[in-house]
């Protein structure tokens, strides 16, 4: 019998996803909830440099994604996940002050080039709607694209496979301090003359809570000393409202040397900032948890596994979380470059068990991770229109 070649390369297609299949590792670990001890949650700021180098690379993802969509159908080749924000320099002072040298935003990464418009007005014009959007007070920067074309062997790779070998890991639930840190990035920066640049770090030993701010206050809002040390004030009694802990809110001020800002960011004197340096996909820094060094913001949202797989596996944690008998749980994803996205070298699940784990979690356990495994083209709308938390 004779087969058409068509048929042959089908068969073929199906034959190596099969054996692909059968490489895909699935481990699920239990172990007995615990407690920790102590608890370190830190959350940088959406005006925090690195936040903001994060933002603007997410952004030009975005914005680069919706022009290919336009113009070839698909999103091609592209990760723009290494900005550089290099801090300026300023003359704060109580009820004015200037900024004397503005920030300046290195733009590096590798992108497909668009006829209908360059990549460098792209980047220019994502940068400038981001720090209009987070920082209202900063209106002087400079913007320096350093963009070039990608590999021919990963611009190939686009919709076909992943593009990396990553890591993702995602965990669930949120302690109560890590919430707790989520929450009072709003709760500081209502108090009149915080500005965007918020650092919040938590420590927990046992019962105790300590809770150290970090808040560039506004120059132009703030008439003098005391009205500092009443915005401060303003800030811990906020903080402590929504928590039972010891409050430290700008330790490092001295005299004369205050966290006084004319933007209220410090990318305006004295800190720099990088994507993938700040916060991780759920918006924290846990080094208790297990996180990766991957930047998310920035990469291909088709095939870049370093995003994909970190937003993947936080989804598939809070979903697991929920069953029976579950306290936490944590999933770790990893890819082979080339590979379909929907088929892992490994899909690892560490489950806290709370009471007693019913009967089939195993096969419950899979069929969450075959379901996020097999949504990634739904997530990608999500990526583009800007629906999902990076950082």
């Amino acid at each position: 019998m004779l087969f058409s070649k068509a048929l042959l390369e089908a068969f073929r297609k199906i034959l190596i996803q099969i054996a692909q299949s059968l490489l895909c590792v699935m481990m699920i670990t239990l172990q007995k909830h615990v407690v920790p001890p102590f608890e370190v949650v830190e959350r940088k700021g959406l005006g925090h440099p690195d936040t903001l180098a994060d933002g603007i690379s997410e952004s030009i993802s975005r914005s680069l994604s919706q022009f290919y969509i336009d113009e070839f159908g698909q999103i091609m080749h592209h990760n723009v996940d290494k900005v550089l924000i290099v801090a300026g320099r300023s003359a704060p002072r109580f009820g004015g002050g200037d900024v004397l040298k503005p920030p300046r935003v290195v733009v590096g990464g590798r992108a497909t080039k668009p006829s209908a418009k360059s990549v460098n007005e792209i980047i220019e014009e994502s940068v400038s709607s981001l720090f209009r959007e987070t920082v209202r007070n900063l209106r002087d920067f400079s913007v320096e694209p350093r963009v070039g074309e990608g590999a021919p062997e990963l611009k190939s790779l686009v919709g076909r496979g992943a593009n990396d070998t990553s890591i993702g890991v995602g965990y669930a639930p949120l302690s109560a301090t890590e919430r707790l840190v989520l929450d009072l990035e709003k709760v500081v920066r209502a108090v009149r003359g915080a500005g965007e640049d918020t650092k919040i770090m938590a420590v927990r030993m046992g019962e105790s809570l300590t809770i150290v701010v970090a808040v560039a206050m506004v120059s132009r809002l703030i008439g003098s000393q005391e009205e500092y040390d009443l915005a401060k004030a303003r800030v811990k009694e906020a903080v402590q409202r929504k928590a039972d802990a010891e409050v430290f809110v700008n330790a490092a001020d001295s005299g004369d040397e205050i966290y006084l800002t004319v933007t209220g960011t410090s990318i305006e004197m004295g800190d720099d900032g990088a994507t993938g340096r700040g916060n991780r996909c759920n918006g924290l820094i846990t080094p208790n948890r297990p996180m990766t060094m991957e930047a998310v913001a920035g990469k291909n949202p088709v095939s870049h596994v370093g995003k994909i797989y970190n937003v993947l596996a936080g989804r598939a944690a809070a979903e697991i979380a929920e069953l029976d008998g579950v306290a936490e749980a944590y999933v770790t994803l990893v890819s082979k470059i080339g590979s379909p996205i929907g088929q892992p070298l490994l899909r690892a699940v560490r489950i806290s068990e709370e009471g007693r784990i019913p009967a089939g979690l195993e096969s419950k356990v899979d069929a969450i991770l075959d379901y996020w495994l097999q949504s990634t083209d739904a997530m990608v709308e999500e990526f583009v229109k800007g629906r999902l938390t990076l950082y």
